[in-house]
């Protein structure tokens, strides 16, 4: 069985270093090798016993979760560059973090660079729907001000993703906008549909706000702002409907009767829609495997970027674009 190598940024994210190092204990096969980056004395205490699998990287720099993106945090030795350092010097099959989003992809991109052929990265993650499978989501924060070329980029490299890694044949490609005529919205929106109209994509037009986990379509893609904004809009909805249910179900005994009838399927609804469950997303574009998990993530959540991980590194990804992107096209 083949060893999956990977670097996680232990000190990354706004539970960090609980949740990357608590992660590790939910991993229960031995086909993996673990550089955990990251101040070694915290990491340390947090380890309840030695794991073979693991071996720490001692590091005192990490970047702070409000920390802008500048030349002088590029070149500094973090240890989000440390983790991307070990996937360029190809130590390790993939790099994860939690941390500040801007900064990992600022350095995958200085570090990496890009696919050729691909001008900007996107950021793909995975959206429940109610076939009960996955919509692959892109962009989610790393390009806010594309061009109709970036977004139709993106759109090969989700249909590459999503059939690759997925195995979901000629995925359904849609473009989110304010309406599902070709004439609606702005001229980003307008570009963009007639590059998807003319490729050998399977697109199947515009798709609005309340489709998107209708499972219409494979992969769905916008630009960075619009999906940063949807995705944090989508974990509110789930974190919120939940609250509102609870609160009405202890109301009074039919309610707490109820409840308890459902208890079960409740926690199923909870877990599918739970963005923990899908772990992060995968930064494509960039010329290695880079994982971003949420920044608020739980050693559950990292535990199943791990998973993602994996799976990428194993369906050869990176190495399906640079032979299909212009077939694709």
């Amino acid at each position: 069985m083949r060893v999956i190598k990977l670097a996680i940024d232990a000190m990354g994210g706004d539970n960090a270093p609980f949740s990357p190092v608590k992660s590790l204990e939910l991993i229960k096969d031995k086909n993996f090798k673990i550089f955990l980056i990251g101040q070694k004395s915290k990491i340390e205490k947090l380890l309840k016993k030695n794991f073979t699998f693991i071996e720490i990287v001692d590091c005192d720099d990490f970047v702070a979760m409000d920390e802008k993106v500048s030349s002088n945090l590029l070149k500094r030795n973090t240890t989000m560059k440390i983790a991307i350092k070990f996937l360029k010097e190809e130590k390790v099959d993939f790099s994860l973090s939690a941390g500040n989003t801007a900064a990992f992809v600022s350095i995958a991109i200085a570090e990496l660079g890009m696919i050729e052929g691909i001008e900007r990265p996107s950021i793909g993650v995975l959206f429940p729907n109610i076939l009960g499978g996955f919509t692959v989501f892109i962009d989610a924060g790393a390009n806010v001000n594309p061009k109709p070329t970036h977004l139709f980029q993106s759109s090969i490299l989700g249909s590459i993703y999503a059939e690759s890694v997925f195995n979901i044949k000629n995925p359904k490609v849609a473009l989110l906008n304010v309406g599902e005529e070709e004439s609606k919205g702005d001229e980003l929106r307008k570009q963009t549909y007639k590059l998807l109209k003319e490729s050998k994509l399977n697109f199947i037009g515009n798709i609005e706000g309340h489709e998107l986990f209708s499972g219409k379509a494979d992969v769905i893609i916008t630009d960075g702002f619009t999906g940063n904004v949807v995705l944090k809009t989508s974990e509110g909805i789930t974190r919120s409907f939940r609250t509102i249910l609870m609160k009405e179900l202890r109301k009074n005994f039919i309610g707490k009767l109820g409840f308890f009838l459902i208890n079960k399927n409740l926690k199923n609804f909870v877990r599918k829609a739970d963005y923990a469950e899908y772990g992060g997303g995968i930064l494509l574009g960039v010329n290695g495997n880079v994982i971003i998990s949420h920044g608020r993530s739980s050693p559950r959540a990292i535990y199943n970027a791990i998973k993602l991980g994996e799976k990428i590194v194993i369906s050869n990804l990176i190495e399906k674009i640079k032979e299909k992107k212009w077939v694709l096209q």
